[in-house]
């Protein structure tokens, strides 16, 4: 009972009523694609066989890192999707299809990204081994971040497609008021991601900007919280909120 509660305060979502606590089953085939590419994104170099193979994997952690942060982001507002609103119907199953999909699609490119990234940094530091092993340009560096902007924009259109088909259904899920203004948040946060996808594949692909183009990532935070600006709460809930 006393772990119960410890769980309940601490996993579950404070503003939002949780509607199951179950591991679904399409969440089950979900974890499986998840742990694949979080696999793939670890493994994706070539064997070991010297001492430099070593050394190299091992600095390679930096590159791995980050995208498995990124990965376990995007599993995280998958979990968080359906512990909210426990929905599984017919369109739910293939948006969830499509995007594990695109999960997959996305975890080479990912990792290829941020190898050329780290090593795009020791350049600066005056090693450049890795960069040019990579045989990865500046035209190289913007054609590989037009691919994963386009791959990651795409995986936040799915998820956004979902939460509109949640909004369609508010009434049967039971939705409250507050937790319907949540979801449009949430979905108008993904709009956010979507936007600043295109915007990077656009800069990346089709100027002279390449690589660089990756600073237009960053524009997810200010539109995210114009979003969040543009959705307030009804009245009394951040006070509830604040009382949970």
């Amino acid at each position: 009972m006393i772990r119960e509660q410890i769980v309940q305060a601490r996993d579950h979502d404070p503003q939002f009523a949780w509607r199951t606590t179950e591991v679904l089953r399409i969440e089950n085939l979900s974890d499986i694609i998840f742990a694949l590419a979080l696999g793939i994104l670890v493994s994706a170099s070539s064997t070991i066989r010297t001492f430099d193979d070593l050394t190299g994997y091992l600095i390679s952690i930096i590159p791995i890192a980050a995208g498995f942060a990124m990965l376990v982001s995007i599993w995280n507002d998958h979990f968080i999707f359906f512990r909210r609103y426990a929905l599984a119907d017919g369109r739910i199953i293939v948006l969830n299809t499509a995007l594990l999909l695109l999960i997959l699609y996305i975890a080479y490119p990912l990792r290829f990204m941020f190898d050329s990234l780290f090593g795009f940094i020791l350049l600066q530091a005056g090693q450049m081994e890795r960069i040019v092993e990579m045989e990865v340009g500046y035209r190289e560096s913007g054609i590989i971040l037009a691919f994963f902007a386009a791959g990651f924009g795409a995986i936040y259109l799915t998820i956004a497609l979902m939460y509109a088909r949640v909004l369609r259904l508010a009434d049967e899920i039971g939705l409250s008021p507050k937790e319907r203004v949540l979801t449009r948040r949430t979905l108008y946060v993904h709009y956010a991601r979507i936007a600043a996808s295109l915007l990077v594949f656009g800069l990346a692909g089709f100027t002279p900007l390449n690589g660089f183009a990756g600073i237009g990532l960053s524009l997810i935070w200010p539109f995210a919280m114009i979003a969040t600006a543009l959705t307030p709460l009804p009245k009394g809930s951040e006070a509830e909120a604040a009382n949970d």
